[in-house]
């Protein structure tokens, strides 16, 4: 399986997996002409994409749809909540939107696909597992808290793409207005870096190896402060950063580097 994210801010999210001639995107919240360039540099032609998985209709993450419908007609597979939005917005998306309730599992070709429920400010949000050849990855960003049911979700992945978006700290003391601090730092808002490092810690526990920080603020965090927070956390839990574990950040605007398991 190779995991490649394309973009992952609050301007724009978008992750590619591929395996055995099997490509999904999860979330499409940036242009046409960045997925189609992302996916050139990946070598995949955008002709080849089994789906795009949706985890909530926001915009940075559903942007792209669209354009992606219009001109190649690409299945999306969503929680009947953001199908309600993403339709709302794009009304000609409809003939190819996939509803599912969440928690439940399908398969795209080679990929297995499992949902599970995540506490946002939004209809219906979701995260994902995508299983293949017996390697897992978790997808999760856009979550005001750990759940049980993320955690359940999560354990035993080999690959975590998790959410660290604020430090609370900067959020805090920094320029947002008081309602947009209390909404992001609500149940229904984002994970913290501090959340996201007991979150990747118990993950480490259950055999995950590498971790990919993601939807980082750029007004409330930086690359570093996210994984000084987080390789704190797994250092003081006995973990090994570079042997035990592999940690790094997702970029906001460019691509992160192909993982292959």
């Amino acid at each position: 399986m190779k995991i490649c994210t394309l973009a992952s801010s609050s301007s724009g999210n978008c992750t590619v997996v591929s395996h055995n001639g099997a490509h999904i995107l999860i979330d499409a919240g940036i242009s046409l002409r960045r997925v189609k360039e992302g996916l050139r540099q990946i070598g995949l032609p955008i002709e080849r994409l089994e789906a795009v998985l949706i985890t909530h209709e926001h915009s940075d993450h559903i942007s792209g749809i669209g354009m992606l419908i219009k001109h190649y007609k690409t299945p999306v597979f969503c929680s009947r909540g953001a199908g309600s939005g993403i339709c709302r917005t794009y009304p000609e998306a409809g003939p190819f939107v996939n509803c599912f309730e969440p928690g439940s599992t399908f398969t795209l070709n080679s990929i297995k696909v499992t949902s599970f429920r995540t506490p946002h400010d939004t209809q219906e949000s979701v995260g994902y597992t995508i299983e293949a050849d017996g390697k897992k990855l978790i997808y999760v960003t856009d979550l005001g808290y750990v759940t049980r049911e993320v955690i359940d979700a999560a354990t035993g992945a080999d690959i975590a793409i998790i959410e660290a978006n604020h430090d609370r700290e900067m959020l805090r003391n920094g320029p947002y207005p008081s309602f947009m601090k209390k909404r992001i730092m609500s149940k229904y808002g984002h994970l913290s870096n501090d959340d996201s490092a007991q979150l990747s810690s118990h993950l480490a526990a259950s055999g995950l190896r590498r971790i990919l920080l993601a939807h980082l603020s750029r007004e409330n965090n930086t690359p570093e402060c996210a994984v000084d927070t987080v390789g704190d956390v797994l250092c003081g839990d006995g973990f090994v950063l570079g042997d035990d574990i592999e940690l790094d950040v997702a970029p906001p605007f460019t691509m992160s580097r192909l993982y292959d398991l």
